[in-house]
C-alpha cells in the first residue's frame, strides 16, 4: 500500500510536472501514515489521540483537495474535498466494524471503499482527459 503514493504521483508527474508529482506524492503518503496511527489509536481506545489524528486526516484531506484543484480546472476543489471526506468516512467505518469484530459490516464497507475509491480514480481519470484532450 506504501508503493500507491509513488504511483498515482508518477501517473500526475506526466502531465504536470514533479513538484505537483512530489506534492502529490508527500500528500498521500501522509494520508496514509495517518492513518495508521488513527487505527493504532482506536485499536489502543486511545479516543483523545484518535480525535487528534481524524482532526488531521481531515486537514490532510483539504489540502489534497487544494492541490488537486490548483492544477485542473476540471477538479472543483469542492467536489474533491467532498470526494475525499467521504472515502474517511468510509475507511472509518470499515475500521470501527473490524476492530468491534463485525466481519460482514466490516466486507460490506470494504466492498464501499473499493468502489469509492473506484470512481475517484475514474474522475481524476477524466480529468486529465479533459484537460488534455490532444494527448488522447
Amino acid at each position: 500500500m506504501l508503493r500507491n503514493p509513488k504511483d498515482i504521483a508518477d501517473i500526475f508527474r506526466r502531465y504536470y510536472g514533479n513538484v505537483i508529482g512530489n506534492k502529490i506524492q508527500q500528500l498521500l503518503t501522509e494520508h496514509l501514515g495517518i492513518g495508521k496511527d488513527l487505527i493504532v489509536a482506536l485499536k489502543d481506545k486511545n479516543q483523545e489521540e484518535a480525535s487528534k489524528l481524524n482532526t488531521k486526516w481531515y486537514q490532510n484531506a483539504d489540502e489534497m483537495a487544494e492541490a488537486f484543484s490548483s492544477i485542473n480546472p476540471f477538479y472543483p476543489k469542492e467536489e474533491i474535498r467532498n470526494m475525499l471526506y467521504e472515502h474517511l468516512r468510509l475507511t472509518t467505518s470499515e475500521v470501527n466494524n473490524r476492530l468491534q469484530g463485525n466481519y460482514v459490516a466490516d466486507i460490506n464497507s470494504y466492498d464501499m471503499v473499493q468502489r469509492e475509491i473506484l470512481k475517484m480514480s475514474q474522475f481524476f481519470v477524466n480529468g486529465i482527459v479533459k484537460q488534455f484532450p490532444n494527448l488522447f
